[in-house]
C-alpha cells in the first residue's frame, strides 16, 4: 500500500476532486463517504470542522492509496476493503472520502482524510511508526482476512517529508544521524564504546533491558529516533556486525571452536517433571508443525488441501499461539472470560474518557487544557490497547473450530496412509 502525506498542504479540494473523478470510479458508484453526507458536501463539512475548533492552518488533510494485486479482487471488494480500512483507523473521529479507481491494471482505493477530528479537534499526526503501525498494520491485516496478497516492505518507508527534502537536495535529520553513526562507528570498538561516543556528540542515548529498541535523540532535535528505523544497515543487529567486522579489518570475525570434553556422573539425578501441553496450546503446537511442514519447498508432507491453503495465514496463527501462552489461555471458557473483561474494561475506559472531553472544552485554562488532553491520550493509547487485544481474541475464537477440525482431518489422513503402508508391505511379503 503506498501511503502520501499533504504535507504541502496542498488543497483539499483538488485531492477530493481528483479522487472522486467519473473517469476513474466509474460515475461515482464506487465512492463513499465516512463521516460526511456525501461526496458533494464532503469538503464544506471538513473546512467547517477545522473552523469550529480553530485549526485552519498546518496539515490539512492526508491522501492514502490502497492498491491490490492485478485480478485479485472485483471493484466492489475492492471498494469493500477500502471502506473498511477507513472505519477501522478513523472510527468516528475524522471525516474521510473513499474512491475505488478503475483507470488502471490494478485496482487501487484513494482515501482522503481531514487532520482535524470532527469529534473533538484533535489532530491526526503522522509518523512511520504510525504508518507501520496503525495504517499498514490495519491495511495488511484486512487484506489477511480477505485472503488478498500482502506486499512486504523492503527495508524501512520514509516519512514524506524527508523524501520530499532528499529529492530537493536538502539535509535531513535522519541523514545528519546517518552521516554521524558512520563516523562513530570508524572511531568506536564495541557497542558500548559507540553510544559512549554518540553520547559526547551531544545524544541523548536510551537502551535498557526493559527497552525492546535503542533511541537516540540529536542535540535540539524535539522527539528521539529509533535506530532500526534510519534504515539498512542502522538497526543494532548491524551496527553491531559493523564494528565487528572493523576489528577483524573488514572480515566476517572467524568461528572460534572447542574440543568437547565428555564427563560421567555417577548416581542418580533429581528429575523435574515437565509440565504437559494441553488444550489450545497443544491444538495450535500441532497446527503449526502442520503449516510449517506444508511451506517447506523440498519433499512437503501429505496435506489435506484445506491445510495448504492455510500456510498463507501463518503469522496470524503464530501470533494467536503466542498470545494465548503468554496469557496462560488454554480452554474456552478462559478465552471467553478474557472476552468479558476486555468488553468490561472497554467500557469502564470509554465512561472514564468521555467526561474528559467536556472538561476540556469547558476551561480556558490552557493549562489545564494540556493536563485534560494529556489524560485523553492515556486513556486513548489504553483503549486501542485493550481493543486490539479483544480483536485477537474473538479472531481467536473464530479460528479455534478450524484449526481444530483440520488438524483431525490431517491426523486422520496420517493415519489412513500408514494402514496403507502396512497393507501394501504385507502384500509385498507375501
Amino acid at each position: 500500500m503506498r501511503y502520501i502525506t499533504d504535507g504541502e498542504k496542498t488543497s483539499l479540494a483538488s485531492s477530493i476532486t481528483y479522487i472522486s473523478n467519473p473517469e476513474k470510479t466509474e460515475q461515482f458508484f464506487f465512492t463513499s463517504v465516512l463521516n460526511c453526507s456525501s461526496v458533494d458536501t464532503a469538503l464544506s463539512e471538513m473546512m467547517e470542522t477545522k473552523q469550529q475548533f480553530g485549526k485552519m492552518g498546518g496539515v490539512l488533510g492526508y491522501h492514502f492509496i490502497q492498491s491490490f494485486q492485478p485480478g485479485e479482487v472485483t471493484p466492489e471488494q475492492a471498494h469493500a476493503v477500502g471502506l473498511e480500512f477507513a472505519k477501522r483507523l478513523f472510527g468516528k473521529r475524522y471525516e474521510v472520502v473513499i474512491s475505488t479507481h478503475l483507470n488502471k491494471h490494478h485496482l487501487h482505493n484513494h482515501l482522503v482524510v481531514n487532520s482535524v477530528s470532527c469529534i473533538d479537534g484533535q489532530k491526526y499526526h503522522s509518523s512511520p511508526e504510525s504508518y507501520y503501525n496503525d495504517v499498514r498494520g490495519t491495511s495488511d491485516a484486512l487484506c489477511r482476512e480477505n485472503d488478498l496478497s500482502v506486499i512486504a516492505p523492503q527495508g524501512k518507508g520514509k516519512h514524506y517529508a524527508e523524501w520530499k527534502a532528499e529529492q530537493g537536495g536538502k539535509p535531513t535529520v535522519r541523514g545528519v544521524i546517518r552521516a554521524d553513526i558512520d563516523t562513530i562507528i570508524e572511531q568506536a570498538y564495541t557497542y558500548d564504546s559507540f553510544l559512549m561516543l554518540l553520547r559526547r556528540n551531544g545524544y541523548e542515548v536510551r537502551r535498557s533491558p526493559n527497552r525492546k529498541y535503542t533511541t537516540v535523540k540529536p542535540p535540539g532535535a524535539k522527539r528521539a529516533i529509533r535506530l532500526d528505523s534510519l534504515g539498512e544497515g542502522y538497526t543494532e543487529a548491524e551496527i553491531l556486525l559493523r564494528l565487528s567486522r572493523q576489528r577483524h579489518g573488514g572480515m566476517t570475525p572467524p568461528t572460534v571452536t572447542h574440543a568437547v570434553k565428555r564427563y560421567r556422573i555417577k548416581g542418580k539425578l533429581a528429575t523435574v517433571q515437565k509440565k504437559k501441553i494441553t488444550g489450545f496450546h497443544a491444538l495450535y503446537l500441532r497446527y503449526l508443525y502442520l503449516l510449517r511442514g506444508g511451506r517447506r519447498k523440498k519433499l512437503p508432507p501429505k496435506l489435506p488441501f484445506s491445510v495448504k491453503r492455510e500456510v498463507i495465514h501463518l503469522e496470524r496463527y503464530e501470533q494467536q499461539f503466542k498470545y494465548l501462552l503468554s496469557s496462560g489461555i488454554t480452554t474456552e471458557t478462559e478465552l471467553e472470560h478474557r472476552i468479558r473483561v476486555l468488553e468490561w474494561d472497554i467500557r469502564l475506559l470509554e465512561e472514564q474518557r468521555k467526561p474528559l472531553y467536556q472538561e476540556r472544552r469547558n476551561t480556558s485554562d490552557e493549562e489545564a487544557q494540556a493536563k485534560y488532553s494529556a489524560e485523553i491520550q492515556q486513556q486513548t493509547a489504553a483503549l486501542r490497547e485493550k481493543r486490539g487485544e479483544l480483536r485477537l481474541c474473538r479472531r481467536i475464537q473464530s479460528d479455534i473450530p478450524r484449526v481444530s477440525q483440520q488438524c483431525q482431518q490431517a491426523q486422520a489422513e496420517r493415519q489412513e496412509n500408514l494402514k496403507n503402508k502396512e497393507e501394501h508391505e504385507h502384500e509385498y511379503q507375501r
